[in-house]
């Protein structure tokens, strides 16, 4: 391990290890952050995409009904 006698003195990191596992805590932290937040962003907008789609089947529909109707007291 470089420069350190034992595991014990690789995890003290000199007296600095706070400051060394903070920042490689920081770090993971950082990153899970950067491959999650796409993640739930994409599902979000995919779940708004259907939600649209379902909303102009439903006005599609309707407009459908109303034309029926409008026919048949016509008729």
């Amino acid at each position: 391990m470089g420069s350190f006698d034992s595991f014990s003195e690789f995890l003290a990191m000199g007296g600095y290890a706070s400051y060394v596992w903070s920042a490689y805590a920081f770090f993971v932290a950082i990153l899970i952050f950067n491959i999650w937040q796409p993640m739930l962003a994409r599902k979000k907008y995919l779940r708004q995409l259907l939600r649209r789609d379902q909303v102009q089947q439903e006005r599609a529909r309707a407009r459908q009904n109303r034309e029926k109707m409008i026919n048949d007291s016509s008729s």
